[in-house]
């Protein structure tokens, strides 16, 4: 077995430092910011969804508007944390 070279380890080591581990739904999802919107959570749980589509979002062990536990409105975003924030993500129907 022979090991990646070192500005390859440092590379591949850089990108690690800049991925956060994130729970969707129940599926474990990996974003490469910490930042994580209304929108971009909607299109994570539901990739082509309708653009007009409104969803209910939760999320837990995060650093939001609402605290670390909460719902977001469209317009918000939440900070996640390297590991351990779950988020549950349900399309809406209007009324």
């Amino acid at each position: 077995m022979t090991a990646a070279p070192v500005h390859e380890q440092d590379h591949q080591k850089d990108k690690r430092d800049k991925e956060f581990q994130v729970v969707i739904n129940g599926t474990p999802v990996l974003v490469d910011h910490d930042m994580l919107t209304y929108d971009e959570l909607g299109q994570l749980a539901y990739p082509g969804h309708d653009p007009e589509a409104m969803f209910t979002v939760t999320y837990k062990n995060a650093i939001g508007p609402h605290g670390g536990n909460g719902t977001l409105i469209a317009g918000e975003s939440v900070k996640v944390k390297k590991k351990g924030t779950s988020f549950n993500v349900r399309l809406t129907t209007r009324s």
